[in-house]
């Protein structure tokens, strides 16, 4: 009996898999800097200059910018909208989209951290959340999103 004891762990630890660590990606100044250039060329070709804000993959700011001629105030609502898409993991326009569709989500209008106006993109490399890029002054939240979009993916595109 005291065999059968013993045997039955030894199957059990047996039995137990390992995983190989998960590789992580991590957002560095150098990304950051790029990406930010990026996205104001991005701007600057396609609509107008604009204010471009940066967070990392812990959604702290990395890189705050703006065109001289766009007004400070955009600084703000890029940061905000750059969080936004940071802390729901989607565009800010689809996100705005989405709380106009449900009477349920038109609050969150009211949290003062989030801006559900179009120009904030999570930035996400190889399925894991990079950080997020805000955009504001370019236009409009579909200029805004436009040309964050694409900095981001001409940024993706050099790493």
């Amino acid at each position: 009996m005291m065999k059968k004891l013993l045997f039955i762990p030894a199957i059990l630890f047996s039995s137990i898999a390992y995983s190989a660590p998960k590789t992580s990606y991590v957002m560095d100044l150098n990304i950051a800097n790029q990406l930010a250039i990026n996205v104001m060329k991005a701007c600057t070709n396609t609509t107008k200059p604009a204010a471009v804000v940066i967070l990392d993959q812990s959604g702290n700011v990395m890189v705050s910018q703006r065109h001289e001629t766009v007004g400070i105030h955009n600084l703000i609502a890029a940061q905000r909208k750059a969080f936004t898409a940071y802390s729901s993991k989607m565009t800010t326009l689809q996100f705005m989209r989405n709380a106009q569709n449900n009477l349920d989500s038109q609050n969150l209008t009211s949290l003062p951290e989030l801006l559900l106006l179009g120009g904030g993109v999570p930035v996400i490399y190889k399925n894991q959340l990079l950080g997020a890029v805000g955009v504001a002054g370019a236009g409009g939240s579909i200029q805004d999103d436009k040309c964050a979009q694409q900095g981001i993916a001409t940024t993706l595109k050099q790493i």
